[in-house]
């Protein structure tokens, strides 16, 4: 009787260990030095674009808060603020991936 590890090897004959071991659909396992260095930069560009946008964004939000002596006022000025926020990470992150695929075309 076969063991339960003999069918894993068995399909995973002839294929290379980054296939294997792949994970989908976030890059391709055989990249050149060049585009691992252009997804490297955008991930990088991704984490701290991300970051500074949060903290100045919480930061305004927190001032335009304080700055605000009425509840309402405060919830009038502060929830459109909240409210944007998605918007703006999401269009900076499509930024960042429009200007990673231009990057990846030129050669």
């Amino acid at each position: 009787m076969p063991g339960p590890d003999s069918t894993i090897e068995a399909g995973s004959r002839g294929r290379s260990v980054g296939a294997r071991l792949a994970v989908p659909h976030t890059f391709k396992p055989e990249l050149s030095f060049g585009e691992a260095l252009l997804a490297i930069s955008a991930a990088l560009a991704r984490i701290f674009g991300g970051c500074l946008l949060f903290a100045l964004w919480g930061g305004l939000c927190a001032w335009a808060w304080g700055a605000i002596a009425s509840h309402f006022w405060r919830l009038v000025a502060v929830l459109p603020l909240a409210l944007m926020f998605p918007a703006v990470l999401a269009g900076l992150m499509t930024t960042i991936s429009a200007i990673q695929r231009r990057a990846g075309h030129v050669r």
